[in-house]
């Protein structure tokens, strides 16, 4: 018997079974999303930053002002990039949080084109 003729069959649903229990693992202890920062955190930095670089006539944030920014809401840009590639999968949940984006800067009067601040 070759390993290529043995039946996999009843192997596959419990890999399944494996993966579907160590994802809810994941969820009930807080996986990968518990380690970054809070959706409204980065809603509201990514928003100031926006908001800063269209206070600009060259639409970038200067360093100073976009570290005073961060430093205001007590993060970092390795912090914005982490939310955004944790949460990068939950294709539903980046789309509420750019929605939630956008309706703040309308709010605020300000440009809804989706561009990213600027980082320099």
């Amino acid at each position: 018997m070759t390993l290529s003729s043995l039946d996999t069959a009843p192997i596959r649903p419990l890999r399944v079974l494996t993966l579907l229990l160590a994802g809810a693992a994941a969820a009930c202890s807080g996986g990968p999303a518990a380690d970054t920062i809070e959706r409204e955190v980065f809603i509201a930095t990514y928003v100031d930053l926006r908001i800063a670089a269209f206070d600009t006539d060259s639409g970038r944030v200067a360093a100073a002002e976009k570290d005073e920014i961060l430093t205001r809401h007590g993060v970092s840009e390795e912090d914005l990039t982490a939310f955004a590639e944790v949460h990068s999968a939950d294709l539903e949940f980046m789309r509420d949080v750019w929605n939630e984006v956008e309706a703040q800067l309308d709010q605020e009067g300000g440009d809804t084109t989706g561009a990213a601040p600027s980082q320099g």
